[in-house]
């Protein structure tokens, strides 16, 4: 608490932000943020991580090197804080790591992950042995019932730091859970409480008042709930909210400059909750993971929550499904993906289709399904998640019975089957990369024997492409280098910009 009886308020918008501008951030905005919060009633600033070397880039409010922490220092009269990331950081080496921070840093916060409450203990002994205040930040709260530390576990907080951090990292909480959380906490702890909310389920700011109310002693915010996945309590939302209840003293023409400047940020990285986030608060799942399988359209929501709740079935359980396993096998087989090149080309590819009909053809996507109609070859579609909803699109029910529908592996039962055939892929097969339609349909390939792979429609994403496409075609790059070190041929028969063999489509023609 503050000297108005108020709890304390860390902003942690440059640590929280920089899961999105990968801890870097204009020099401009970063001056206009401490100008603001200078005079704003916020008590305590965290400026980022404080990390050892990782194995990718991450900029300067990532590892704040002692030059970054000088510069902040003369830039602002609040209290400031950094975090480490416990598991990454191990108790013989924070000595070294701190030594920069002491005389600059006031707090010292650690994210730790339940299944190593015991280590963060010892980390946090040794922060506070250098003299720093110690907030040991505890994670997924929302599955605490399933993991969470014994009594004497808890009691060694006492010692070992100065706040306990409630951190509702899947953004799973209601406030009910939170003064359940905050009682028991208050009956076996003498030092301070802290709340962390994520905005999953909009509840960041009713969970962040009932903590307030249960007795926490500090809370976090973010300029515009700016932070990892659905974001975070909004800094401007909690000091309108304590302007008006609590009668604190708020500048709103400062505040609403710094949140201007932020904003600016917003339509390039659109942090902020949506229906996968709100998905994954709702079952306390990694949103991260959830917004990945949505975006890369492995799985639907319904398959993600049927997984979650039992409610869905596997297809196998189902219905008896065969394992696919052509009878009439193929040196080559063509696999086609989404890319416009399909139907920049198409008469050519329908050409030599028609001239070689026994050749399967193997679909990744639903898109150029339209292209293949009419041909005698093979056709076989991979259907995970919403595919074969949107392959209903795209052909009548004759049509589709006409296909080999093959399920991936864990693909849970939410569509209207209608009597339609399929097949899976063998359930001992090993899968290298978790998801990926482009090893289900190689796998499938090889259920043909199949030498070759030509690949039609697996373009590329341009110069101007989104995080997860980006993240796609690196995941293809790996699948494919990997089977061909297995002794598959796989190359492009259309443009590409994957680093695969290439040839033309029109070279196959006399």
């Amino acid at each position: 608490m503050n000297s108005n009886n108020f709890p304390l308020i860390l902003d942690c918008t440059l640590r929280d932000g920089g899961y999105y501008t990968n801890w870097d951030f204009n020099e401009d905005l970063v001056t206009t943020y401490f100008s603001a919060l200078n005079k704003l009633p916020i008590d305590v600033i965290e400026i980022g991580y404080r990390s050892p070397p990782k194995g990718n880039y991450s900029g300067r409010h990532f590892y704040l090197p002692a030059f970054v922490i000088e510069k902040i220092k003369a830039q602002t009269n609040k209290d400031l804080a950094i975090i480490l990331n416990e598991k990454d950081v191990r108790t013989d080496k924070v000595k070294p790591l701190l030594k920069p921070c002491i005389g600059q840093i006031k707090m010292v916060r650690l994210a730790v992950a339940p299944e190593n409450f015991d280590r963060g203990i010892e980390l946090s002994a040794a922060v506070k042995e250098l003299g720093f205040q110690v907030a040991f930040n505890l994670m997924y709260a929302s599955k605490w019932e399933v993991q969470f530390p014994t009594i004497s576990q808890v009691k060694a907080l006492n010692i070992a730091c100065d706040y306990f951090y409630v951190v509702d990292s899947y953004g799973g909480l209601f406030p009910e859970d939170v003064e359940r959380i905050f009682t028991y906490l208050k009956s076996e702890l003498t030092i301070g409480l802290g709340f962390h909310g994520h905005n999953n389920l909009e509840m960041a700011l009713a969970n962040s008042l009932a903590a307030i109310q249960n007795g926490a002693d500090i809370i976090d915010a973010t300029i515009d709930g700016m932070g990892r996945g659905a974001g975070n309590l909004k800094t401007e939302l909690l000091l309108s909210i304590l302007y008006q209840r609590n009668k604190l003293e708020v500048k709103f023409d400062v505040l609403l400059e710094v949140l201007e400047a932020f904003l600016e940020l917003k339509p390039k990285y659109n942090w902020g909750t949506n229906l996968p986030y709100m998905v994954s608060g709702s079952f306390s799942l990694p949103q991260n993971k959830v917004k990945e399988q949505v975006n890369k359209r492995y799985f639907s929501l319904d398959n993600i929550i049927h997984n979650v709740t039992g409610k869905g079935e596997k297809l196998s359980k189902v219905l008896n499904i065969n394992v696919f396993s052509p009878l009439e096998k193929s040196s080559k087989v063509f696999i086609i993906g989404g890319g416009s090149s399909a139907e920049q080309h198409k008469i050519a590819i329908q050409e030599f289709l028609k001239d070689n009909p026994k050749i399967p053809i193997i679909f990744a996507s639903s898109k150029n399904t339209n292209i293949f109609k009419g041909l005698e070859n093979p056709q076989i579609h991979l259907i995970p998640g919403k595919e074969l909803q949107r392959l209903k699109n795209y052909l009548s029910p004759e049509e589709l019975e006409a296909r080999f529908l093959v399920i991936p592996p864990e693909h849970q039962h939410s569509e209207d089957l209608n009597n339609l055939v399929f097949y899976k892929l063998l359930p001992e097969e090993e899968y290298y990369f978790p998801d990926s339609v482009t090893e289900y349909c190689l796998k499938t390939a090889k259920a043909f024997k199949a030498k070759e792979v030509y690949l039609i429609g697996y373009d590329g994403y341009g110069n101007i492409f989104n995080k997860a496409q980006q993240e796609l075609f690196i995941e293809n790059e790996m699948v494919f280098r990997h089977y061909q070190q297995e002794n598959l041929r796989i190359m492009s028969v259309t443009p590409t910009e994957y680093t695969i063999r290439k040839t033309s489509i029109y070279s196959f023609f006399k």
